[in-house]
């Protein structure tokens, strides 16, 4: 005891010499609170500034500004615990961001829906108007479809996600893959949720989308409906791609899901959050803003020339009419 408290004094003395003040013992320090962390009920995901702008038009989301590190644009909320940010177009910045908000230490989102609500590519169906919104049943991976093609454009033989390469018919492990990021099922209980809550949404439509649709041989209104959404972050125009989109589509998912239309987030959105164990936390709400065929009598070449025939307005509306109609539902939903 002697040693120690020599030690101790001689302590004291080295603190007072350099001008330091001794630290009391800790039984007497004063802790300071710790300021309780956010916890959004909704946060909705936003990729580029027309989507950004539908939302923080409406002054609700003034209620409160989160400045969360990693993020392009603050996370902004309303008094019911419903946020938006702006990702960035693409899978990279979608990650990136998704990642940041499960991390950030002033948040916990550990029973957040995150709802990615924006526009999309659609294909040529009947059904399938300018304007309509789907929301997805599975998040599909473009970029890793055209991976394992041949240089043939054909679906290779060998499956990804095998692992015996001389038994390929023993193939199909690729699903929900964490190594490849390939296929993403959502959540049955919250697709149906969502489904459920926008089953009575008035969409709305517009004389230039009918326009356009009356070109691609569509004759129906704007309607809500559950497809697949396949992710890439490169444009593409075209019926030999549509047909490897349906493929893959219908390799990754066994069977069960259809393309319906395309976008550029939504992979790295559900892929970040199922390193977090948050993938079923996810919903994919998306807006038909184009078609990814030349309509009748134009070819490909004059679309990339002049680009798509666009209803991207529309569409975005759309998505936010759906995206309320669910977040009404899960506010009223028992905590």
């Amino acid at each position: 005891m002697l040693v120690k408290k020599h030690m101790v004094r001689g302590n004291m003395a080295l603190c007072a010499a350099v001008g330091l003040s001794f630290i009391a013992p800790l039984a007497h320090a004063h802790v300071l609170p710790v300021a309780p962390k956010m916890r959004p009920k909704v946060i909705i995901l936003t990729a580029f500034p027309p989507e950004w702008h539908a939302w923080t038009e409406q002054k609700s989301f003034d209620h409160r500004v989160a400045h969360v590190p990693g993020l392009m644009t603050p996370l902004i909320c309303d008094s019911q615990g419903v946020c938006v940010t702006e990702t960035g177009e693409g899978e990279i910045n979608a990650a990136v961001t998704v990642a940041s908000l499960v991390k950030d230490v002033a948040l916990d989102v550990r029973k957040t829906i995150f709802i990615r609500s924006g526009i999309a590519g659609g294909v040529q169906a009947e059904s399938s108007a300018l304007g309509s919104v789907y929301i997805n049943s599975w998040v599909i991976s473009w970029a890793f479809g055209h991976h394992y093609l041949n240089d043939r454009k054909q679906l290779a033989w060998l499956p990804p996600g095998c692992a015996d390469y001389a038994a390929p018919g023993h193939c199909g492990a690729y699903t929900r893959n964490l190594y490849e990021n390939l296929a993403y099922k959502i959540n049955p209980a919250l697709l149906s949720m969502a489904v459920k809550a926008s089953a009575n949404v008035q969409l709305e439509d517009s004389p230039e989308a009918r326009k356009l649709d009356k070109l691609f041989g569509v004759s129906t209104s704007p309607k809500v409906m559950v497809g697949a959404t396949i992710t890439g972050d490169d444009f593409w125009i075209g019926k030999e791609e549509q047909t490897i989109a349906e493929r893959i589509v219908r390799l990754y998912t066994h069977g069960e899901a259809q393309y319906t239309n395309t976008a550029m987030e939504d992979l790295g959105d559900v892929a970040a959050l199922s390193r977090f164990g948050l993938a079923d936390h996810y919903l994919s709400i998306r807006g038909i803003s184009d078609v990814d065929l030349p309509p009748p009598g134009k070819t490909e070449e004059e679309i990339w020339k002049t680009g798509d025939l666009y209803a991207g307005a529309l569409a975005e509306r759309n998505a936010v009419i759906v995206t309320k109609a669910v977040i009404a539902h899960l506010l009223r939903a028992p905590a």
